[in-house]
């Protein structure tokens, strides 16, 4: 029962490697119309991505729109600048339903650790695609787990706010601040 569990959300993250849809001009004129208006964006998890994802991020990084991609989002953040996330074979970052489930080291030169104020945090893992160093193009890395040295946060410099999770801090009450930071860097141009 636990493999058959196992090998169906496998097979989530296959078919979300192989999304080949295309989006059209219009739907890319659409997304930009809409995202014009809008003061961030939050790319959440889940168990597929889309390609449409990928040009919201895309969209807003060009426009400079505050955005947090956070566990699938981190997937499209990481895409749309021509680097990989690949299924961990080891199913060790899968511990859904976990609370915590390992350590994170966070860079003290990054958003992030000027956001928690931690040099180290525990964080939950549920998540089966992982990404590393090696495999992230323009992106700073600002967090890592240190047991198998996968990637964990992504920022990107030079923007008012672009930041790739790989955990789900909204599940996470120690990470409250994070969203507020992201909020009041939405806000700026009306001076909240």
């Amino acid at each position: 029962m636990v493999f058959f569990h196992q090998k169906k959300k496998i097979k989530f993250k296959i078919d979300e490697e192989l999304d080949t849809y295309v989006l059209t001009d219009n739907e890319k004129k659409d997304l930009e119309m809409i995202l014009s208006r809008l003061d961030g964006v939050i790319l959440e998890g889940g168990l597929v991505s889309n390609q449409y994802e990928e040009e919201i991020a895309k969209i807003c990084i060009k426009k400079d729109i505050p955005i947090l991609g956070i566990c699938s989002g981190f997937n499209n953040l990481i895409r749309l600048l021509d680097g990989k996330v690949h299924i961990d074979s080891n199913i060790f970052h899968n511990q859904f339903g976990s609370k915590i489930a390992h350590e994170v080291e966070i860079a003290e030169n990054s958003k992030l650790f000027n956001i928690l104020e931690e040099t180290k945090i525990i964080a939950n893992s549920i998540h089966t695609c992982i990404a590393n160093e090696n495999e992230i193009k323009e992106y700073k890395v600002v967090a890592k787990c240190p047991i198998d040295n996968t990637v964990e946060a992504i920022e990107l410099e030079n923007k008012k706010f672009v930041m790739g999770i790989k955990w789900h801090p909204e599940l996470m009450e120690s990470m409250n601040s994070t969203f507020a930071e992201f909020v009041r860097v939405c806000g700026e141009k009306y001076d909240i």
